[in-house]
């Protein structure tokens, strides 16, 4: 029996940003923010039936079609001012806002979990009676009502078009909730922060239309065959260049100045994963720029910094990601950089999808071939000249699997790759020896890869390589 969640938007709209970024479309719902929903009715004593479903599987979805509106307009916040500062909701403030509306051809939506057969009747039963108490999905002005049963035969309702969880790449990706979602929504309210916060890496998930040609660098069988090595960092938070873009070889000064910043927003005593003092061994956080790279047009321009989070405590996670965004990920971010005098306008916006540099997908999806970004810089010198070897060294000291194969070169190996000038590496690594590499594994390895002495300053990013990409 498959257990199935019937949604009904009783205003025959939905009023929701795009998870981390607001002002991103939301469509067809996601789960995560439908479990977020859950938990925001359930009380204490009513939790278990909860984190029995964040263990399922992604569900599929059946949604119809839609169509977006825009407007903007002043809109109350949940920011709270002793001096008040709207007229009708006392302490309250206000903003402005840019806000999305979706219109659906059909207002119904069903979720379909496959292995929902798992979960006990009385599991089902207080799930159904959380869902009745919901009111609403995204905004208070998208009201709903919401119902979970068990069905026999999962046929959808006529009209509605299936997404289905998908291996390879796609331009959709949706939220949904993950063994221990739980805990980090119960964290967040207790430190007053936004659910969105939760909603990194570790809650995307690739989605396809039904019958649409899927899209992977390796085929489904054989990556679902072997096991996966997750990257040393769950979070990568990326921060798109808004107008000014700069040039790849001017990498090391934007990434010390990101790293300035984010040091300088962060609440004392800095968590020891952002200085990384006292932590030998360990991976510390990673200032990066991305350029663009991987096909024929590709220049090597910065078209977004970034910064990756190693796996951390949920506490010293929360003050790092605040001290890159600050409490409002809608702002826009300003950062001034060493020898320019106008300011960089940064925007943080997970959900948009192009251009595809600046998207965590193109830096974290599983592949066994990667290539360098931007030059590798050696831990040590070869004495016996082996690169490879040395290079093979690097990878295994930032704790990645040892590469099958390493070829290195003077010359980028990817179309746009960056060059850099001894004097352009960042101050930590200069007279030491760099390369550029093109490594291969013996299994898939998700990304963010980062390897060589500059790998918290800019320098050591690989990218995956896809077979249309290799030169």
């Amino acid at each position: 029996m498959t257990l199935r969640l019937d949604i009904t938007l009783l205003s025959e709209r939905y009023d929701a940003g795009g998870g981390e970024d607001p002002r991103a479309v939301e469509w067809p719902p996601h789960p995560a923010r439908v479990f977020a929903a859950l938990r925001a009715v359930a009380g204490e004593d009513e939790l278990g039936p909860l984190e029995e479903l964040e263990r399922l599987a992604p569900p599929v979805i059946h949604a119809s079609r839609a169509e977006t509106r825009r407007s903007r307009g002043y809109v109350v916040t949940n920011v709270r001012d002793n001096k008040g500062g709207h007229q009708i909701y006392p302490a309250r403030t206000s903003g402005f806002r840019q806000r999305t509306s979706t219109l659906p051809e059909d207002a119904r939506v069903q979720f379909d979990w496959p292995d929902g057969d798992a979960l006990p009747d009385g599991t089902v039963a207080a799930l159904d009676r959380l869902a009745r108490r919901v009111p609403y999905l995204g905004r208070s002005t998208s009201s709903a009502t919401l119902a979970f049963s068990r069905v026999g035969e999962p046929t959808p309702l006529p009209g509605l078009t299936t997404y289905e969880p998908t291996v390879g790449r796609s331009p959709l990706s949706i939220r949904v909730p993950y063994p221990g979602y739980l805990d980090e929504l119960n964290a967040l309210y207790r430190e007053d922060q936004p659910a969105w916060q939760a909603a990194g890496p570790r809650a995307r998930r690739f989605y396809r239309e039904v019958g649409a040609a899927e899209t992977s660098d390796e085929s489904s069988e054989e990556i679902s065959a072997v096991d996966d090595f997750d990257s040393p960092y769950p979070d990568l938070v990326i921060l798109r260049f808004e107008e000014l873009r700069p040039s790849g070889h001017l990498v090391s000064i934007f990434t010390e100045a990101l790293r300035r910043k984010v040091m300088g927003q962060t609440e004392d005593p800095l968590p020891p994963a952002l200085h990384g003092h006292g932590t030998p061994g360990l991976p510390h956080v990673a200032y990066l720029g991305l350029p663009f790279v991987g096909n024929e047009h590709a220049d090597g321009q910065l078209m977004a910094l970034a910064v990756a989070v190693p796996g951390l405590e949920h506490d010293e996670r929360l003050r790092i990601l605040r001290g890159i965004l600050g409490e409002d990920p809608e702002r826009e971010i300003s950062l001034r950089v060493s020898g320019f005098r106008q300011e960089f306008k940064l925007r943080y916006a997970s959900d948009e999808t192009r251009p595809f540099t600046s998207t965590i997908e193109r830096w974290t999806d599983p592949a066994r071939t990667w290539a360098t970004a931007t030059p590798l810089v050696l831990d040590r010198y070869p004495k016996d000249g082996d690169l490879a070897a040395a290079v093979a060294e690097s990878f295994v000291n930032a704790g990645l699997p040892e590469p099958r194969e390493v070829e290195v070169s003077r010359e980028p190996m990817l179309y746009g790759a960056v060059r850099l000038k001894p004097q352009e590496l960042p101050k930590r690594c200069h007279g030491r020896l760099y390369t550029h590499a093109r490594v291969a594994f013996d299994r898939p390895v998700r990304g963010p890869i980062l390897a060589g002495a500059g790998r918290y300053f800019g320098v050591g990013l690989f990218a995956p390589e896809y077979e249309e990409e290799q030169q």
